[in-house]
């Protein structure tokens, strides 16, 4: 199911972020780093579980670290790419993938 949205805690409540607005996120152990337009969020599982929940076609693995949406992505250099005002690498096991979706011409 591709939704929207998703709701992240953020402290008692959970708070709606659109996918869109969502620019990438990043591994920590066990928890997830979500950073959108407005402010980051933490969720407590893991990078692989937070984007099979989410479901979203734009988000895509690049890394073993770094989910990034692809709508976002600004620039792509030879071994990494530019989303907002961050530099992430790519994974050379998921460039492939990444390369094609992006639809480089």
């Amino acid at each position: 199911m591709v939704t929207n949205s998703v709701y992240l805690k953020d402290g008692a409540q959970w708070v709606r972020v659109p996918v869109q607005d969502i620019l990438y996120m990043e591994a920590d152990d066990n928890a997830t780093h979500v950073y959108s337009t407005l402010r980051a969020y933490t969720v407590g599982r893991m990078l692989k579980d937070v984007l099979d929940e989410m479901a979203s076609e734009r988000l895509e693995r690049v890394h073993r670290s770094y989910a990034v949406n692809l709508d976002r992505v600004q620039a792509i250099s030879d071994n990494g790419l530019h989303v907002g005002d961050r530099w992430l690498p790519i994974g050379r096991s998921y460039r492939p993938a990444v390369l094609q979706r992006l639809r480089m011409i």
